[in-house]
């Protein structure tokens, strides 16, 4: 399917003029937006989701066409404020889902699911965002971002935000299956997760709803899955691994490791706290060694005969995709940069990013980059792509066209594949007002 910048853009501004027309299912008071202000609530929509990183007058001054009678900050804010952050949450998925792009693997969709924490500005009368870091305490306020993300698309399809204290990746990547599986019933998932969400509960979800998975064993521990397994000697190996889940925990049970596997109080949502009923799980244990020499173990119930080991491989290490659209949403869309200081009005500034974000690649991934003879391939600039983009977005009707596609299709950098970089984890804190 191929989209032009100019449809890509009238089906967002199409999506808000809908949600325009009913605001009172998005508002706080049903009083809001019913007399005319300078700033529509199409305004607030649109004029929040362009807001990159400079101070707010600036953006807005940008968005108003640097017109004379642009409103202020504060009167932008104050507009905000009675918009709930659902709006830009149904926008989210209301605009990612005008498009269907069917780009699949064998005929299956790869959803790579996975979290990045968000440090918002400081408030520490915030009990669900707000950690002591110190003695002195010296705290942050972090949000936990939960993202489903199509590798071959390169489109968000789901986010689940959670608190700092509140964060449970399980029931998040749980609920983007149910989600995924209702929304979508006749296609067939991979979802490709790290090991932080390996789970019984997590693979029932999957198979009970009739998707697959593919998610990285952790590293043997007391609540490991591979503890007391006998694994071949082999370091690469594909098995069967096949028991009865049980609540119970009697000498029968503790006899026959090979047949039942305890589960005690753990979270399992399809055997009720203290049953007495058993549920079968079946799926395959792949160990393969990786081009540094190292071994990886992966979970999957993908059938052999679609995906070998060999296979398996090439396809987990696709789930770095989703790791590098973190980088570009944080830094080239500027979710680093907030203009608001309130958790509400955060959380539209981090769904209205992740709008910037499907937006700008639902563009350029239509834009073909010509190959030529030279010593690399190359691929767009997407952090300048996400500038062009947003400038086409809030450029208004009366203005000059833009040339998008050959503007984007100029901005080129080289893809070198055998680069390897050290990665260094680093807090990051939201930046800012008074830097900006």
């Amino acid at each position: 399917m191929i989209l032009s910048p100019e449809t890509v853009k009238e089906t967002l501004l199409s999506k808000v003029n809908e949600m325009a027309a009913s605001s009172w299912q998005y508002v706080n008071h049903p009083s809001d937006f019913t007399r005319n202000r300078k700033i529509s609530f199409s305004d607030s929509i649109l004029s929040t989701i362009s807001m990159q990183k400079s101070q707010s007058k600036v953006e807005l001054l940008k968005y108003f066409d640097f017109s004379t009678s642009a409103p202020t900050a504060s009167a932008l804010i104050q507009q905000r404020k009675k918009i709930s952050s659902e709006a830009f949450s149904s926008l989210f998925y209301s605009f990612t889902n005008a498009f269907s792009l069917d780009a699949t693997l064998k005929g299956y969709d790869l959803i790579a699911v996975d979290g990045s924490d968000i440090y918002i500005p400081r408030n520490p009368k915030d009990p669900e965002t707000y950690r002591i870091t110190d003695e002195y305490n010296k705290g942050f306020n972090m949000l936990h971002l939960n993202a489903a993300y199509n590798l071959l698309t390169r489109l968000y399809t789901d986010v689940i935000i959670q608190p700092i204290n509140h964060i449970n990746e399980y029931i998040s990547i749980c609920d983007m299956i149910d989600h995924y599986a209702a929304t979508c019933p006749t296609r067939k998932p991979i979802f490709i997760a790290d090991r932080g969400h390996v789970s019984f509960n997590v693979f029932a979800h999957a198979i009970e709803n009739d998707a697959y998975f593919l998610i990285r064993a952790r590293d043997p521990n007391a609540r490991s899955i591979l503890k007391n397994l006998t694994l071949p000697d082999s370091p690469e190996f594909d098995i069967i691994f096949e028991r009865w889940l049980t609540r119970r925990n009697t000498k029968t049970i503790k006899a026959e490791p090979e047949v039942y596997k305890s589960i005690a109080n753990r979270t399992f949502d399809y055997l009720e706290p203290k049953s007495k009923r058993l549920y079968y799980i079946s799926f395959r244990i792949v160990s393969f060694i990786l081009p540094d020499g190292s071994r990886e173990i992966v979970y999957t119930n993908l059938p052999k005969e679609d995906f070998n080991f060999k296979e398996l491989q090439e396809l987990y290490n696709m789930r770095w995709g989703i790791e590098t659209s973190f980088r570009d949403i944080k830094y080239a869309a500027g979710l680093l940069f907030f203009h608001s200081k309130k958790k509400e009005l955060v959380l539209q500034e981090i769904y209205a990013k992740l709008i910037v974000y499907n937006f700008s690649e639902l563009i350029t991934g239509s834009i073909v980059v010509e190959k030529k003879d030279r010593k690399y391939d190359y691929k767009i600039n997407f952090s300048v792509a996400i500038a062009i983009c947003v400038e086409f977005l809030r450029r208004p009707p009366a203005s000059p066209p833009m040339d998008v596609v050959t503007l984007i299709g100029r901005e080129l950098v080289p893809i070198r594949p055998d680069r390897h970089n050290p990665r260094y984890l680093r807090a990051r804190t939201a930046t800012t007002f008074l830097y900006r």
